[in-house]
Formats: C-alpha cells, structure tokens, sequence
C-alpha cells in the first residue's frame, strides 16, 4: 500500500502531470504523462511525433468505444472508460492536483502501469446528511464493484471530497478496499483531491484488468 503523507506542496508549478494531447492542437504542454484518445486516428508515427513534441515521460491512451488498437511499445498502458468520464480520468492521472493528506507521485503511476497493459476506470459518488454517511455508502458502492474483479494485479483509489480527509476517513477505506480484493498491498495506491461541489463524495479507480 501507498500512502505518501504531503506537508509542503511549494514544489508545484503550472505544468499539470498529465494532459490530453489532440491531434489538432498546436501547442504542447510538457507533462510526465501524455494522454490521447485512441478513437482520433491515432497511429504509431503520429505517437512517436506526440511523444518527441510533448516531452512527455510515458503515453496513455484513452479507450471511450470498442474500437480496436494494436498494442505499441511507445504506449505504456490504455484505461477504458466512457466518453464523459475522460476529464475525471486525465483528473486522477494528474497526481500534481492531490495536494490533500496523501498523494502519490508520477513514479507511483509509472510504477501501476507496470502491473498491467490493459486498465478500467470506475467511480462512484455519494451524499448525505453527515460526511460519514457519503463515505461509508460510496465506499460500500466501491467495493461491490471490486469483489467482482478477478486476477488484477494493480489498484489506484483517488478520494475526493470538498475536503482533506480525515485519518478515521482514510482507515475505514483503505480496510474495506484491502479486504475485498485480493491485490498485494504493495500495488494498492491512495492519493486525495479536493473538489468545489459541496456535500459530494467521490471515489474514483484505475485497476488493472486481468
């Protein structure tokens, strides 16, 4: 298990840690995770410009249909997810946004990419009358949908709140995720981010499809 407590978040600049490169676009961000869509026409020579371009240190792409792509060497994984989930997903990746109680690093990412080539993006939100209530019902949620994983060997779990999460928070989640799948701890990592919609708790994951 990951959990890396962040005190001084001064090291952060402008350049997120991941963005979503489209074949159109004329300027190029340089982050550490390069991401595109794989349904734009995307080919191995137009990847290997993108990645000279953009400086970026690895390319994930972005699988928002069935469309089928050839596995590249030049592409460190791909995360299926659905259309309207690919900003929540660029979200997760860009690991310089977590900057709440604990965070992982781009090395950390590196590192669950390679636990697997294929991933799949799930989330799931709750309200409530107490932040107590939201989060033991979004994790419940979480977790029903993990237990019917198999063979997995890599797990990402972002928390997002409208505030850092407490310790009590951070303890009941990381047991109930630990408890229903059968990853080494190791492979398991948490990081937080904080969201501006109040009275949601959010809980978003990239696991690695067997």
């Amino acid at each position: 298990m990951t959990m890396k407590y962040q005190i001084d978040d001064s090291y952060i600049d402008d350049i997120p840690s991941a963005v979503l490169y489209r074949q159109t676009m004329d300027h190029y961000p340089k982050p550490a995770i390069g991401c595109f869509i794989i349904s734009d026409a995307w080919d191995e020579e137009a990847l290997i410009e993108l990645k000279e371009k953009s400086g970026a240190w690895f390319l994930v792409g972005l699988q928002i249909d069935d469309s089928e792509f050839e596995h590249l060497d030049i592409i460190e994984g791909i995360i299926r997810c659905q259309p309207d989930e690919v900003n929540n997903v660029i979200r997760m990746l860009n690991v310089k946004s977590a900057s709440t109680l604990i965070s992982i690093d781009v090395v950390d990412i590196k590192s669950l990419f390679e636990c697997g080539n294929s991933f799949q993006f799930i989330q799931v939100s709750a309200t409530g009358d107490s932040i107590s209530e939201s989060v033991k019902a979004a994790t419940q949620q979480l977790v029903s949908q993990l237990v019917e994983v198999r063979h997995t060997k890599g797990l990402l779990v972002t928390i997002e709140s409208i505030e850092s999460p407490s310790l009590d928070t951070l303890s009941y989640i990381t047991e109930a995720v630990e408890n229903s799948s059968s990853i080494d701890d190791e492979f398991i990592y948490y990081s937080s981010s904080i969201t501006d919609e109040p009275d949601c708790f959010r809980l978003k994951a990239l696991y690695a499809e067997g």
